[in-house]
């Protein structure tokens, strides 16, 4: 009789842990990385009862969790993958908006820039419109410094959330750690701690939001995470810190070290999740517009100064700058063992690209990649004053000799657009006409014409100067009566920083004149010069304008943005999957769990019967033993 109050105690207790367990359940469908937890029954050891084995009832070998690694890492991978590209568009759709505003934006400044230029030309001595270009050009360049300042201020948004970013992580790595200690010393219990599994499992989960996450177990239960491409953060109970740090050529924008990489960047290595978005993000978004942008500025300017000394004012001089722009950068890395400083300009706009370049000085030589790509450039030169350094556009000076493993960031246009300023405030200085002209004589007797003449160096001191070509037969000529030079027709003759072109059949004794085009307050010729810039080829060795590289860079921005909006629908619907198929395993259902709350229901009742079955049992016995 005893063994029918055991085994029916101990399924009274088995069923109310049952019972218990499947209410756990249901109060943490909710919950938030909580694993459905199922209770293990197990058939107690028989009791020998006269050489035979009677059943001894139910025991409860103890509370499983329903949890699937390999969907879990599935689950951590796509979140990562997706946190990355979340942060991604965050940046590429804010440029994507700045640049593709057309209403008082970039476009709308550019164009009202040439159409003042086209104003000008129409009436070349109006003062009105004179000033009204100088209000277009100040509008301009107030356009594009307001982008770099917004692109700017993207770059310290990133180092804000890099800096949040990094915060977490460091908090979730020691609350693993802890978690592992924990879990470790229930090793001995004998019981799996669940709710302990659950929380550092859901630690992990929302580590891998931020950064790329592996992590393998250990025999004492614990586990190690890795993060990027195999940084230790949790060794068992230890921990790697992460730090923020400056980078070796750029104090403004913060980089990613930990506390065993020796000071050392170990961005490169940190792909996905969150903080690789922000690290994507910066190099591969903002500060490829900032230097694009810079670019433009670059040439806008360039461009205008050139044109402005081709032409005079209406003091009759030739034009000063209209616009001053900053140039080149050359930054020295931090990890420089010298002071070798470099100067960078530009040698030749069509040649000059938005790309930033490292400069690595190595076993006596040098060699310079692209930042980005890391792709080789090829470089020419020694980095002296009288053999500098070139490449891509760029003249390159050091100082000295570096030493070797010297690495200098070189940056062609980056700092440009947040420095383009008008410098011209007078509009008499606008040199809306043409530095020189030229003119047949009236007694020339043969039907050669001489063109308007173009400027081509504005610098030679001698362009104003009054040249005269006097053809001593029809096939030769004199310049200012020396030599005798051979004539083609539609050649050009160039001299003075000047060229012009002669077309025709002259006669021997014709005279044709080049010179100074005097005050020409009614000429308009380098007005449209100035116009006709906007379409003009300049950028890529002349195959691209102007106008062209604003429009590829609005273009360019939309494109990306369109590509990571595409990529992030796609990950999202990865990760809704992967979401799923871990709450089919590790999820609550809530009707499984009604179903199995009514079948422990009905065996506790059953259990509870039973012991008043061997209860009535047992009383019967004893009063028959007492009648007799």
């Amino acid at each position: 009789m005893s063994s029918s109050f055991g085994i029916d105690i101990s399924a009274l207790l088995a069923f109310q842990q049952a019972i218990s367990v499947t209410s756990n359940n249901v109060a943490n469908a909710s919950t938030p990385g909580y694993d459905e937890e199922s209770i293990q029954l197990g058939e107690a050891t028989p009791q020998e009862s006269g050489g035979v084995p009677i059943g001894a009832g139910v025991d409860v070998n103890g509370v499983t969790r329903a949890y699937s690694q390999s969907a879990a890492n599935q689950l951590n991978g796509s979140q990562s993958a997706l946190g990355q590209l979340n942060s991604l568009q965050n940046y590429t759709s804010q440029i994507d908006n700045l640049f593709g505003t057309t209403a008082a934006g970039l476009t709308s400044a550019l164009q009202n820039y040439y159409n003042g230029w086209s104003t000008v030309a129409d009436d070349p001595t109006s003062a009105a419109a004179r000033q009204a270009l100088l209000g277009d050009a100040n509008g301009l360049a107030s356009n594009i410094n307001s982008t770099s300042t917004q692109l700017n201020a993207l770059n310290s948004d990133v180092n804000t959330r890099i800096v949040g970013d990094v915060q977490q992580i460091n908090s979730i790595g020691a609350s693993i750690a802890k978690l592992n200690q924990q879990i470790e010393s229930n090793q001995g219990t004998g019981q799996t701690p669940n709710q302990l599994l659950d929380q550092r499992d859901q630690l992990v989960s929302s580590l891998s939001q931020l950064v790329g996450v592996t992590s393998t177990t250990n025999t004492n239960g614990s586990i190690n995470v890795f993060i990027g491409s195999g940084q230790p953060l949790v060794v068992d109970g230890a921990t790697t810190t992460l730090t923020t740090i400056q980078n070796q050529f750029n104090a403004t924008q913060l980089e990613i070290s930990s506390s065993n990489s020796n000071g050392n960047s170990i961005s490169n290595q940190i792909t996905s999740g969150d903080l690789g978005g922000l690290l994507a993000a910066r190099t591969q978004a903002i500060d490829p517009a900032l230097s694009q942008l810079g670019q433009i500025a670059t040439v806008i300017a360039q461009s205008a100064n050139t044109q402005q000394g081709s032409g005079l004012n209406l003091n009759g001089q030739l034009g000063a700058n209209l616009f001053s722009v900053g140039g080149p950068t050359a930054t020295a890395s931090s990890a420089n063992t010298d002071n070798t400083t470099a100067k960078v300009s530009i040698a030749n706009i069509g040649q000059l690209t938005s790309n930033n370049y490292i400069l690595t000085y190595s076993g006596g030589a040098y060699s310079l990649t692209n930042a980005a790509t890391g792709a080789s450039v090829a470089l020419t030169g020694a980095g002296t004053a009288v053999n500098p350094l070139k490449a891509a556009g760029l003249s390159i000076v050091l100082s000295g000799t570096p030493a070797s493993g010297d690495e200098f960031l070189i940056q062609p246009t980056a700092q440009a657009a947040g420095t383009l300023s008008v410098t011209l405030t007078d509009p008499s200085g606008v040199a809306a006409a043409g530095a020189i002209a030229t003119s047949a004589a009236d007694t020339n007797t043969g039907t050669a014409t001489i063109g308007s003449g173009t400027v081509v160096n504005a610098a030679n001191p001698n362009l104003l100067n009054t040249t005269t070509i006097k053809f001593l037969t029809p096939t030769t000529y004199s310049v200012n009566g020396a030599g005798s030079f051979a004539y083609t027709s539609g050649g050009n003759i160039s001299l003075n920083g000047w060229q012009v072109a002669i077309s025709g059949a002259p006669a021997a004794g014709d005279v044709f004149t080049v010179r100074s085009n005097g005050s020409g307050s009614g000429d308009n010729t380098n007005a449209l010069a100035f116009a006709n810039q906007q379409s003009q080829g300049v950028l890529s060795n002349g195959t691209v304008s102007i106008s062209g590289a604003l429009g590829a860079l609005i273009s360019n921005s939309g494109s990306q943005a369109a590509q990571v909006n595409s990529a992030q629908t796609a990950q999202s619907a990865v990760n809704s999957q992967a979401q799923t198929n871990l709450q089919s395993v590790s999820g609550v259902n809530l009707d499984q769990e009604a179903a199995n709350l009514l079948q422990w229901q009905q065996a506790y009742q059953a259990s509870a019967q039973a012991l008043s079955v061997a209860n009535t049992l047992f009383t019967s016995l004893l009063d028959s033993v007492r009648s007799s």
